[in-house]
């Protein structure tokens, strides 16, 4: 039987698309302590292309050529020795920063999370950068609180529609985002929508506890007004006329 190839994509050199090269490389071995996976699903993310152009500090003193990947979601196929509660066949993921836009690769089986086998990998791979990231900043960065309120700039992105998702799981949230961008995901939100004047900032803000303008304004104050009572407001200026001082701030 034929050895199956792994074809992965690489770092040539830094700058420009142009840089990246898809290229025959040896099959990996799991060492002790890890798995070797068939790569199922590796998203491709605008992280990819700060590392493509050297301006990802994580990735600053690699040197190409080196492999692509910041995460992926693969089907075990080889077990290293030591490595326990696994099989081959089980589905997994892992955040990785390079190596994963491979066919096979080889992972620490202690950095591994199970993926349900009812759930389609590429979907899968959707959620592991982004949707971390999202996390991260609302437990770990902001620390939401139940009651508190959550603006999201730039919602219509990856990690803003994360925000939003898992700001109504610990909170409430709100997003705001170009109209043209709002289109794409509005209807996955709420079933009300309230647009902000053009003048103000061009911006849309979707949540289900906003219904017009006024109110999108003062759910904006609220996020960021617990840090401070008596701090100065930085919204902008209709949206402080439109706030009116309703939202009373109160201090962290």
């Amino acid at each position: 039987m034929r050895e199956p190839r792994n074809r992965v994509v690489q770092v040539g050199r830094f700058g420009d698309p142009d840089g990246l090269e898809v290229v025959d490389a040896p099959l990996p071995t799991a060492g002790r302590g890890e798995v070797r996976v068939r790569v199922l699903a590796s998203s491709v993310q605008y992280t990819d292309v700060l590392i493509r152009r050297h301006l990802y500090p994580q990735t600053a003193a690699r040197r190409p050529p080196f492999v692509l990947g910041y995460d992926v979601v693969g089907e075990i196929d080889q077990l290293g020795d030591g490595v326990r509660g696994f099989q081959v066949g089980d589905r997994v993921a892992d955040l990785t920063v390079v190596g994963s836009n491979a066919a096979y690769r080889t992972l620490w089986a202690d950095c591994l999370t199970r993926v349900p086998a009812g759930l389609d990998a590429a979907e899968a791979a959707t959620l592991i950068l982004s949707w971390t990231t999202a996390y991260q900043l609302l437990h770990r960065a902001a620390r939401v609180q139940r009651g508190q309120r959550v603006l999201v700039h730039g919602a219509a992105g990856a990690v803003g529609q994360a925000l939003l998702a898992l700001g109504r799981l610990a909170a409430s949230s709100c997003g705001v985002a170009r109209a043209a961008s709002m289109r794409r995901w509005s209807a996955s939100w709420a079933p009300r929508r309230s647009t902000t004047n053009v003048k103000t900032s061009r911006a849309s803000c979707q949540a289900g506890l906003t219904s017009s303008s006024t109110a999108s304004a003062r759910m904006g104050i609220a996020a960021r007004s617990r840090c401070s009572s008596v701090a100065a407001c930085f919204a902008p200026t209709a949206t402080r006329r439109a706030c009116r001082r309703s939202v009373a701030c109160s201090p962290c």
